[in-house]
């Protein structure tokens, strides 16, 4: 495990992001200004670091390096990493691995993508380390309520913990424990290790968060040229009509055709009897 200002990372997440740029240039993308909410999740994420260092012993490193095997890391000597939000730490060994999501809407979806990320973390640090760290999902919920948890059975379950008199040694394998943190609070203790907020993007960041993203005041949308936007509208008209007739012709009963008898023709010699 190295700290996110190691070489070997900077390097590898600068070749990354530049592979994304390319990537969205190549097929046509356009970049769509950041929400609110995405822009002051970096501020609260180090609000609740903040408050967890507090009750565990946070450590500079959270990025694992690793190999993969499957893709030859290993002949070519280059490392894979995965950056991990929060690293608990006992005699220089991971003992405890903390995932953050921030969600206004859909909390159960956001905290059942943490428990499975959670519990792929945990077992690539068990075959570096030799040991399985204990795991929680962060939530910062922006939102208004309580947020929606989700079942706490099964496999990736998770459910609602207090913070306070939590002990690492005591905290269940499963269910996963959820310390669940409000937008206000975690901004508020960036703001009091220094960093600097503003308010105004704060408050658009809680609209979205209570509303979602298609109510969010001031995200700008991409505007589409014009003929990309008939074209488009025409591809959607013609795939309608074709499951329409698809629909049609599986609903509508086949007619059925009626066998009549032949009329009997009076006179002559011979008679037609049907």
């Amino acid at each position: 495990m190295v700290r996110p200002d190691d070489r070997e990372y900077l390097r590898w997440s600068e070749g990354f992001a530049f592979r994304r740029r390319r990537e969205r240039q190549r097929v046509g993308k356009v970049r769509i200004e950041p929400a609110a909410l995405s822009i002051i999740s970096a501020a609260a994420e180090f609000g609740v670091r903040s408050i967890l260092a507090r009750h565990y012993q946070l450590g500079e490193r959270r990025i694992l390096r690793y190999q993969d095997p499957e893709h030859g890391d290993q002949l070519r000597g280059r490392h894979r990493f995965r950056e991990l939000d929060a690293v608990a730490f006992s005699h220089d060994h991971p003992t405890a691995v903390f995932e953050f999501k921030l969600s206004g809407l859909g909390s159960a979806s956001a905290v059942s993508r943490a428990s499975k990320q959670l519990r792929s973390a945990a077992e690539m640090i068990r075959q570096g380390f030799g040991q399985t760290p204990k795991i929680a999902v962060i939530l910062i919920h922006a939102g208004v309520g309580h947020p929606d948890l989700g079942k706490p059975g099964g496999r990736y379950g998770v459910r609602a913990t207090p913070l306070e008199g939590s002990k690492l040694e005591r905290l269940p394998d499963q269910p996963i424990p959820c310390f669940i943190f409000t937008m206000k609070e975690a901004i508020e203790e960036a703001r009091r290790i220094g960093h600097e907020v503003d308010h105004e993007l704060e408050r658009r960041a809680a609209r979205e968060g209570k509303h979602g993203l298609s109510k969010a005041k001031g995200l700008t949308l991409p505007r589409l040229p014009i003929g990309e936007l008939l074209a488009a509208v025409s591809w959607i008209a013609r795939e309608l009509v074709q499951v329409v007739g698809k629909v049609t012709r599986k609903v509508t009963r086949p007619r059925q055709v009626t066998h009549h008898r032949p009329r009997r023709r009076h006179g002559g010699r011979g008679r037609y009897r049907g």
